[in-house]
């Protein structure tokens, strides 16, 4: 890793209970192959198998549980299940969101240095018939008249805590597509991701699909088109997102900015 100080681990800050085990990782953590990194700049997004083991996502999961009976933390009722800012909500998430197994995902592809930009728990309920519309997440993080919004290399890493299909509500992208620029939006009332593409039906016809197994990690640019069905089953699909930016940044999505890796010319967090 890049970092002076190693991130820690979920297994490392979690109290391990007698009827739940939660293992260490592997002595090394997995980086993008070439053949990985070439896939995500070509377009704009790649998956990586088992990045989380499923004791883990349990743990995760456990937490969610709780943390969605506190008064205030909710998102709301058009959002049901979702977290908003959720690695600020307890240290189980906070440090999810700044897990070594991530920062070596990305590290060759978010630079000079690592910022966090925001974090979210996106879920779909069982039978939940929301959609989350066609979008890229930077027209909602790019902000034209303020130069410390404008990042080079913004990006997620979006992990499921079930396994996510066609039916349940996965992901789909249109390879390629982070290389246009901010498309023209129109705001929808209905659904989530509200910013929707005015070229939707474009992305209908060139989109596919990302069903991916819990615990992996899909990696994906701020400017890839991206959206996702409604959940035709009777399970819950949760994914955790974490939105990072290089940390040359002085700026993220409110509070939740914070440097991890510190670039060379980095601001202090304190700025």
């Amino acid at each position: 890793m890049t970092t002076a100080v190693r991130a820690q681990t979920i297994a490392e800050t979690v109290a391990v209970s007698p009827a739940s085990t939660v293992h260490r990782p592997s002595e090394g953590v997995t980086r993008l192959t070439p053949t990985q990194r070439a896939a995500y700049e070509r377009d704009g997004y790649v998956a990586v198998p088992g990045i989380f083991p499923q004791a883990e996502l349990e743990t995760i999961d456990h937490e969610i549980d709780r943390l969605v009976t506190v008064p205030g933390v909710a998102a709301g009722p058009k959002r049901q299940g979702w977290i908003y800012d959720i690695a600020r909500r307890s240290e189980i998430t906070r440090t999810f969101a700044e897990d070594e197994r991530l920062l070596a995902l990305i590290e060759d592809v978010v630079r000079p240095g690592i910022a966090i930009h925001s974090t979210k728990l996106v879920t779909k309920v069982p039978h939940s018939q929301d959609i989350c519309h066609w979008h890229q997440d930077e027209a909602f993080y790019l902000k034209a008249d303020d130069p410390e919004t404008h990042s080079r290399a913004r990006m997620s890493v979006w992990v499921p805590l079930q396994e996510a299909d066609e039916r349940n509500g996965c992901l789909w992208v249109v390879p390629g597509s982070h290389r246009w620029g901010i498309d023209e939006w129109t705001w929808q009332d209905s659904g989530t991701c509200q910013k929707r593409i005015d070229r939707h039906e474009y992305a209908d016809q060139h989109a596919v699909a990302l069903p991916v197994s819990a615990g992996s990690a899909v990696l994906f640019s701020a400017w890839t088109w991206h959206h996702s069905k409604n959940n035709q089953t009777d399970r819950v699909r949760r994914a955790f997102i974490v939105s990072y930016q290089e940390a040359t940044l002085r700026r993220g999505a409110g509070e939740q900015w914070k440097v991890l890796c510190p670039a060379f010319d980095a601001p202090d967090e304190g700025q």
